[in-house]
């Protein structure tokens, strides 16, 4: 008896959407970034988005450029975070941090804050 693998297929369970964001499936590019903070929300078309950097270290942030404001995202694994604004995918961040005995791989989003330039 063997078992096959299903390589190339359809995948056999859909997978699970992020806790940290939602992404615009592939090949479709968001329209604006929508960044959950606690209580409120504050979107941004994506043409305001400007630039961002990513620095690793305890904990890794990513700095984002958006109009006249300044985005600060702290948290843990924060690569695929960037690799969905490289691509204009991300559509939604919201923090998704817990207990430390509950944190899960992928991306950890402790907190995110805005402030005027």
């Amino acid at each position: 008896m063997s078992i096959d693998v299903n390589s190339g297929g359809r995948p056999l369970s859909p997978l699970s959407p992020p806790t940290w964001g939602e992404l615009m499936p592939a090949g479709q590019v968001a329209g604006v970034i929508r960044f959950v903070l606690g209580t409120r929300s504050v979107a941004f078309p994506i043409a305001q988005l400007r630039r961002w950097e990513h620095h690793l270290g305890p904990p890794e942030t990513l700095l984002i450029s958006a109009g006249q404001e300044q985005l600060l995202v702290e948290g843990r694994d924060l690569a695929e975070v960037r690799a969905a604004l490289d691509l204009g995918r991300l559509s939604e961040l919201r923090p998704n941090y817990r207990k430390a005995s509950e944190l899960r791989p992928g991306p950890c989003i402790h907190a995110i804050t805005i402030e005027g330039t």
